[in-house]
């Protein structure tokens, strides 16, 4: 089974190519939906985070609160670096476990789809890399269109992660998505193809 590592910085576009690749047929490990799961209701994970950051993070259902999250995390250095600490451990083993679960099903090609791919170490699990770029300025564009952020909150959550050209040269494979959607899917496609990577009809 090859395993293809999918990311990108945030509104890049990565949960497109990542919707366009499962319509193809190809298994996907979403990481966001994972951490999503390990923060679910009556979980450690959940309890640990509310133990540090405090009952006010959690909604009257006892469910998580992620907008409150959020904006205390992006705003606060520390806090995030807490807050990975105390899901990473969580998220990796469930991803560990799915990859697993892929493996016995006779998967040919599994994505790893990670915000977080390098620097969470997940790109050693993988055979090969793809990374959806687009410039900065779309990029802030993007963020304040889709998420109402202020252009200040907008750069403040893009600092937060991985520098975009750091992040373009770890990857095997840089998608452009600046232009058409079918010019992306085109990209992805023709690379998939070059590596062998298309799954059987």
């Amino acid at each position: 089974m090859k395993i293809l590592g999918l990311t990108g910085g945030i509104a890049s576009g990565k949960t497109t190519v990542s919707t366009y690749l499962k319509e193809m047929g190809y298994p996907i490990i979403d990481a966001d939906k994972v951490s999503r799961k390990v923060v679910e209701p009556h979980t450690e994970g959940l309890k640990e985070i509310s133990h540090f950051f405090g009952n006010d993070i959690l909604q009257s259902d006892g469910s998580l609160n992620r907008k409150k999250l959020g904006e205390i995390v992006f705003e606060n250095k520390d806090k995030r670096e807490l807050l990975n600490k105390i899901l990473s451990k969580k998220i990796r083993t469930e991803i560990i476990n799915q990859i697993e679960y892929y493996k016995k099903q006779g998967a040919d090609v599994l994505i790893l789809d990670i915000p977080l791919l390098f620097e969470g170490g997940y790109d050693k699990m993988c055979d090969f890399t793809m990374v959806i770029y687009i410039p900065k300025e779309l990029q802030i564009e993007r963020l304040i269109q889709r998420d109402g952020l202020t252009r200040d909150k907008a750069l403040k959550r893009i600092s937060a992660q991985l520098d975009s050209a750091e992040r373009n040269s770890k990857a095997d494979i840089v998608i452009d998505n600046s232009r058409s959607i079918e010019d992306t899917h085109n990209q992805v496609i023709e690379w998939l193809e070059r590596n062998n990577l298309m799954l059987e009809k």
